[in-house]
C-alpha cells in the first residue's frame, strides 16, 4: 500500500474511530461493533493506537447483515451475524431505517432555503428520538416473543432433522469449523502440492534432458 494510499484510508477512517474510541471510553466491556466494512475496520482498529484497548476489552467488529451479503462467503462466514453467537435477532441496519425513513423530508425541504432545510431535518430527527424512546419497551417484548418463539419452534425442527439424518449438534459444529477454514485458506496452494508440482516439473526436465 502506497503511503498517500493509506492515508486517505486513514483520513476516512477517522470517524469510525472516533465514535469507537468514545464507546471504549464509557462503555463496558465485550463491545460489538457493526460496520459496512466491519472486516477491514477491525484491521484498522488494531493497527490504531486505540488496538490494544480494543483487544483488552475483548470487542470485536462485524459486518451489518445487508451489506454483509456482498462479502466474499470466506468474510460471511466469520463476521456475518448470522454467525456470530449472542448476537440474536439484530441485523444491525438501524442506519439505514433512519436514511430510508428521513427520505419523507426531501419532499418538504427540496425548495426550501438552507436555513429552513436545516428546522426540518432537526425536526424529523427529533421525533424519531421521541418515538423511538416511546415505543422502547414494546420492541423489547416484541424481540423477546419473537425469539422464545424461534427457539421453542425450531428447535423441535432441529431436533427433528437430526434424528432424521442421524447427525448430532457436535457433528454441525464441526462442519461450520471445516468450512470456515476452508473458506479461510481458499486460493492458497497445499505445501505437499508444492513439493508435487516440483518433482513432476523435474520429471518432465530429465525426460527432455534425455
Amino acid at each position: 500500500m502506497s503511503g498517500w494510499h493509506a492515508d486517505m484510508m486513514l483520513c476516512r477512517a477517522k470517524y469510525p474511530l472516533a465514535h469507537i474510541a468514545k464507546a471504549l471510553d464509557v462503555l463496558e466491556d465485550r463491545l460489538l461493533f457493526g460496520s459496512d466494512i466491519g472486516c477491514s475496520l477491525q484491521t484498522t482498529i488494531a493497527s490504531s493506537s486505540l488496538g490494544p484497548e480494543f483487544k483488552r476489552k475483548e470487542c470485536r467488529c462485524v459486518v451489518n447483515a445487508f451489506h454483509g451479503y456482498t462479502h466474499n462467503w470466506a468474510c460471511q462466514k466469520e463476521n456475518h451475524p448470522n454467525v456470530v453467537k449472542g448476537l440474536g435477532l439484530e441485523d444491525l441496519e438501524t442506519l439505514e431505517r433512519i436514511f430510508s425513513a428521513s427520505n419523507a423530508v426531501a419532499a418538504v425541504t427540496r425548495h426550501a432555503t438552507a436555513y429552513r432545510r436545516g428546522v426540518f431535518i432537526d425536526m424529523f430527527f427529533r421525533q424519531w428520538d421521541d418515538e423511538k424512546y416511546l415505543n422502547l419497551a414494546t420492541m423489547l417484548y416484541n424481540n423477546y416473543c419473537q425469539a422464545l418463539d424461534i427457539i421453542q419452534s425450531e428447535s423441535i425442527a432441529l431436533k427433528d432433522t437430526l434424528r432424521s439424518l442421524e447427525i448430532s449438534e457436535a457433528d454441525l459444529e464441526s462442519w461450520e469449523t471445516e468450512e470456515v477454514t476452508y473458506f479461510r485458506t481458499i486460493g492458497q496452494e497445499p505445501e505437499w502440492d508444492v513439493h508435487a508440482v516440483a518433482y513432476v516439473e523435474l520429471l518432465q526436465e530429465l525426460r527432455t534432458t534425455q
